[in-house]
């Protein structure tokens, strides 16, 4: 089922010709909050969160995290075993919540496009969320609630008080409402 679009970047906001001193980069990630609605004591749900990008996603320039509650799990995309896009994989128990984040990691150094130094990083597409041949239970109601978040950094930051500002909008789903059902 198709969740909502994407972009990560790691891009200036104003390129050249302008004032490299003057031009903020821009760093956007890819939320997407998940909720089980299957009431508590039923199976958990294993779910497949598959991105379709262009360019293509490049695992050296990503990071991914994955939170159902046990605190951050950093992990790489991997090729779905049915669709072979790059995926996530999450085991969702019935009523609880999860949030998986899919960002550029600016801990790399030049030439990855996604250093800061570099800051060439733009890739969009979409996401589909599907059910895993794996899952315990072949029926489920999943709320999901996609965001970007951005952040921009001054072209010279001066710590330790560097001024960093954010936003975050949420995406508009592929389905209204929000609320994706499997039953197989």
């Amino acid at each position: 089922m198709f969740v909502s679009a994407f972009e990560l970047l790691v891009k200036p906001i104003a390129p050249p010709p302008f004032d490299p001193a003057v031009s903020r980069r821009v760093v956007q990630a890819y939320f997407l909050t998940l909720s089980n609605l299957n009431p508590p004591g039923e199976a958990d749900v294993a779910l497949s969160i598959q991105f379709t990008p262009t360019p293509e996603l490049n695992n050296d320039e990503l990071i991914a995290i994955t939170d159902v509650g046990a605190g951050n799990v950093f992990s790489d995309l991997v090729a779905d075993p049915v669709t072979g896009k790059p995926s996530q994989s999450l085991t969702l128990p019935s009523g609880k919540t999860a949030l998986f984040v899919l960002q550029p990691d600016l801990s790399k150094a030049p030439p990855n496009r996604a250093s800061l130094a570099v800051a060439n990083l733009e890739v969009r597409g979409y996401v589909e969320l599907s059910l895993s041949p794996y899952s315990p239970t072949r029926t489920a109601e999943i709320l999901v609630t996609p965001q970007h978040r951005g952040t921009f950094l001054p072209a010279a930051p001066i710590l330790p008080f560097a001024d960093f500002d954010q936003q975050s909008y949420p995406l508009q789903t592929a389905n209204p409402g929000g609320i994706i059902k499997f039953t197989m």
